[in-house]
């Protein structure tokens, strides 16, 4: 049986991708970076979030509080954020190829991996989503009801699973 090990810092939002890809934002909106050091767990980046995800091949990407995306390009240590047009409050990133985000009204988009047009609106609505490396999107709405994304990501559609988070 697995135990919980708690890990010194202070975070509001937090994403692993990996046990090597851990990111995570606290309350002031600084961002960190786990480091796999218990004497020295979290690193900041340069920046400002309110959301963040991290996915298990390194892709990260991030929404400030004035709803701006960004995704962090280059390495872990010497990266910085590019920032790419649209406008989210809560992104998640499965891998580079599936990074899902939802707006302040609700609308759920998916990246096009096209920088030049970068997001395609998906029927529904979302407070939060969570996008795997294997394709997989869940998703919850305002009520508290769980969604799953089903088919493949240009002709899928959601389909509620019992429950409520």
């Amino acid at each position: 049986m697995a135990d919980w090990k708690q890990i010194s810092g202070a975070l509001v939002r937090i994403s692993a991708g990996s046990r090597t890809n851990v990111w995570g934002v606290n309350a002031a909106g600084n961002i960190y970076r786990y480091t796999n050091n218990d004497a020295s767990p979290w690193v900041q980046i340069p920046g400002a979030l309110t959301d963040i995800g991290a996915a298990s091949d390194g892709t990260v990407w991030g929404v400030n509080s004035a709803g701006n995306i960004y995704r962090y390009t280059g390495d872990q240590e010497s990266g910085h954020w590019k920032q790419i047009s649209g406008g989210l409050v809560r992104i998640s990133a499965g891998s580079r190829t599936n990074v899902w985000g939802v707006n302040a009204a609700g609308n759920i988009y998916r990246y096009t991996n096209n920088d030049a047009n970068p997001w395609v609106q998906i029927p529904g609505a979302l407070t939060d989503i969570g996008a795997a490396a294997d394709g997989t999107v869940w998703g919850v709405n305002s009520a508290g009801n769980i969604y799953r994304y089903t088919g493949d990501q240009e002709s899928g559609h959601w389909k509620q699973i019992s429950g409520g988070l």
